[in-house]
């Protein structure tokens, strides 16, 4: 113990000289510095009032105060009243004194000053001085006592040592054994060991998870006592130890290691070795850590796996489809081994998913995709994208093998029945495929390629499936519309659309009903050379690359900005004002909270406004667009069901569709002086519209004999070429869209 008394009384030798010389300089100088502090601010304060004094007598002498020396003297001897050892003084801006109060200060002093103000203009100072030798002689008392604390603390604190080493010496021994109660109460194992890895201390938990007592593997090596393995490879491995004492330095396991117990059972364990040096940094030995990491490992497992699955249908998500696609493109690179990627794309998924609901729709996805992995071989990888999209790829396959594979998955998915309610449903496929050869570099290329061929498989009817490579030219129109996608960003950033419109005729219309003026708002792009492209060029690309929603905002902000210049347009009569929304529109969560700000920011009249929506919209979103469509209403909107007749059930859905007006699809109208279907299918059509009280309107009103028949059929509008060409929406074209781009909501 006496190298560590010596230490010891060492350090509190030095500790209660730097306290006591704390104590004694301290002291004096806290005194000193709050003393020079409390002078300075009295001879602040004292300087201020006694200037705002004189400043009053200047006011009222403006001219001539400079010599009214016994006023001034006047001022400066009333409170606050001078003390003996100041003398106050008052000069004037050029320095000179103009009168004073007290005695000169003799010897060291402290002079404070404050300004004479004659309505916010500086004029003189007030000066005040005053001794600090009473500050220093108490500053002098204070070190004298602070000297004596001082002593006395070093006194104090000199003869404690003897007992507090003694105290030391007691703590130490406490501390080592509340370190050897915590080594047996913590619950990793703790192994301690010589400088040759032999083992010389083992904790509670060490001999639990070991299985053996510290008595029996005393002495023993590290080696002897730990069976080892590495859990990826399953072959052998050393402890940690043994590269702590090679190295001299801490270390750890892999993160894979695994431990071998008596019973045969595999732990996960995690090491970490931590050497032991003496005082002359010598390695004497190291300490072992050993970490239960069964639990832990596992859930890591859970989530890597969740990571790179599909959580819904388990197999590979777009994250490991992509990683998969790579390294096989890297291998077609090295070795020529090709591969086939696949593109799906699920058919009719969406009507069972909206008619029976989201939980049946996840049961139809996890029973398509036990039926196309059944169809696939075990090197192929097979991955949810999204949605009801799938990717397949078939490693080191040819053409010819994986049109053999999609034929079967069409062929099975064809067959495959899903009932829900009582009621069967049947879906299709659509796959794009496209090959991985040395000439292929870039995954988003080949998933694009895929995702065109399979674009282009469900253009061609749905349930086929498309060659990238075969179908280059058809698929030179898909990349066309690609660079549509910089082209519109560009029209939206620069403010290059224009408004048409084109109006209707009113055919049926009682004679004291207020006139009305319908007129549907249509939209074209300007170029960047001036030119005006039809929507049919670019519409097509904003809905499938998710820009459509902001061309849509645009046209309502268009309108809704417009709404009373377009009134005073039509003054004679009562306007309504129809606007066409996209599929993709109607089911943002934005859209109904957008046209309500818009209405209330333009104060427009809403029961002017009428949406329209294609009738194939509507019935693949029924609930969605049934509650935007509530909703809009309760805001006084009107709708049209735009396209009515195309689909294959539309009575069956209308009854349920609370829109205001029924636009007749135009595949009706053109033929229906020569075609006697087409004019009984309008006929009832309009007789249906009417009895469920909707308005109906016929497109394709090409010339006068057409509208005599709609009319005579009792149509309520028409709308067409034979009435009303589109053309620009004001009388100046497309100059008034000649403006800078404006900020967008």
């Amino acid at each position: 113990m006496f190298p560590i008394n010596k230490t010891i009384d060492s350090v509190l030798l030095r500790f209660t000289i730097i306290i006591s010389l704390i104590v004694a300089i301290s002291l004096p100088m806290i005194y000193a510095v709050l003393g020079y502090s409390d002078l300075s601010d009295h001879l602040k304060f004292k300087a201020k009032i006694k200037s705002s004094a004189q400043s009053e007598m200047i006011t009222t002498l403006p001219n001539t105060w400079m010599y009214a020396e016994n006023r001034m003297q006047g001022l400066l001897a009333r409170e606050p009243v001078t003390l003996k050892n100041e003398y106050i003084q008052i000069f004037d801006l050029t320095g000179n004194a103009l009168t004073s109060v007290g005695t000169p200060i003799d010897g060291i002093s402290m002079q404070r000053q404050y300004p004479l103000y004659d309505i916010g203009n500086i004029v003189g100072y007030v000066v005040i001085n005053a001794s600090v030798s009473h500050l220093i002689f108490n500053t002098f008392i204070t070190a004298l006592i602070g000297m004596f604390l001082g002593f006395c603390v070093l006194m104090l604190l000199w003869f404690i040592p003897v007992k507090k080493l003694r105290a030391i010496s007691n703590e130490l021994e406490e501390e080592k054994q509340q370190a050897e109660i915590t080594l047996k109460s913590i619950n990793d194992a703790i192994l301690r060991t010589d400088k040759y890895s032999n083992l010389i201390y083992l904790n509670p938990a060490a001999e639990k998870l070991i299985g053996h007592s510290f008595a029996e593997l005393k002495g023993k090596s590290i080696s002897e006592i730990l069976t080892l393995f590495d859990s990826q490879t399953m072959l052998a491995t050393q402890s940690a130890i043994y590269n702590t004492i090679k190295e001299k330095k801490s270390s750890s396991c892999k993160g894979t290691t695994s431990l071998l117990t008596d019973c045969g059972k595999l732990i996960s364990i995690e090491e970490q070795a931590v050497p032991i040096f003496d005082k002359d940094h010598q390695l004497i030995g190291g300490v072992l850590c050993l970490s239960d990491v069964s639990y832990m490992r596992e859930k890591l497992a859970v989530r890597s796996w969740e990571a790179m699955h599909d959580s819904l249908t388990g197999l590979n998500n777009r994250r490991s489809f992509q990683e998969k696609t790579h390294q096989a493109i890297e291998d077609a690179q090295k070795s020529n081994l090709f591969s086939i990627v696949c593109f799906m794309d699920l058919d009719r998924f969406k009507i069972v998913n909206d008619t029976c609901g989201h939980s049946a729709g996840d049961d139809l996805l996890i029973e398509l995709s036990q039926i196309i992995s059944s169809q696939i071989r075990s090197t192929d990888s097979l991955a949810r994208l999204g949605g009801d999209e799938f990717g397949l790829l078939l490693y080191g396959c040819d053409i010819g093998s994986a049109q053999i594979i999609a034929t079967n998955i069409l062929k099975e998915v064809n067959h495959f029945q899903f009932i829900c309610d009582g009621r069967i449903h049947t879906v299709g496929i659509s796959i794009g495929m496209t090959y991985i050869d040395n000439n292929t570099y870039s995954v988003k290329d080949v998933l694009s390629e895929a995702d065109s061929a399979c674009y282009w498989a469900k253009e061609s009817g749905r349930h086929r499936f498309c060659v990238f490579q075969d179908n280059v030219v058809e698929l030179t129109a898909r990349r066309e519309e690609i660079n549509w996608v910089e082209r519109i960003k560009s029209a939206l950033l620069d403010n290059r659309f224009i408004l048409y419109h084109q109006t209707y005729k009113t055919l049926n219309q009682d004679e004291n009903a207020v006139p009305h003026q319908h007129l549907e708002i249509l939209l074209r792009l300007i170029s960047s050379r001036g030119d005006i492209i039809s929507p049919d060029q670019f519409l097509p690309a904003a809905e499938r690359y998710d820009l459509i929603e902001e061309v849509d905002q645009w046209v309502i902000n268009e309108v809704f900005s417009e709404f009373h210049n377009i009134q005073n347009m039509y003054s004679g009569s009562e306007i309504m004002v129809n606007i066409n929304l996209s599929g993709a529109s109607m089911n943002s969560i934005e859209l109904f909270d957008f046209i309500d700000s818009k209405s209330k920011q333009y104060n427009i009249k809403n029961t002017s406004i009428c949406f329209e929506v294609t009738e194939t919209v509507a019935v693949r979103n029924l609930r969605t667009a049934i509650e935007f469509i509530n909703k809009c209403k309760e805001l006084g909107f009107k709708f049209a069901l735009d396209d009515f007749g195309t689909g294959a059930s539309s009575f069956s859905y209308l009854k349920n569709l609370p829109v205001d007006y029924l636009k007749i699809d135009g595949s009706f109208i053109s033929n229906i002086e020569s075609d006697g279907v087409d004019k009984t299918m309008v006929e009832a059509i309009n007789q249906i519209g009417h009895l469920l009280g909707k308005k109906t309107i016929a497109e394709f009103a090409e010339n006068q004999a057409i509208i005599d028949i709609l009319e005579e059929l009792g149509i309520d509008f028409a709308q067409g070429y034979g009435i009303c060409k589109p053309i620009p929406l004001f009388s100046d074209g497309n100059s008034r869209y000649k403006r800078k781009p404006q900020a967008r909501n």
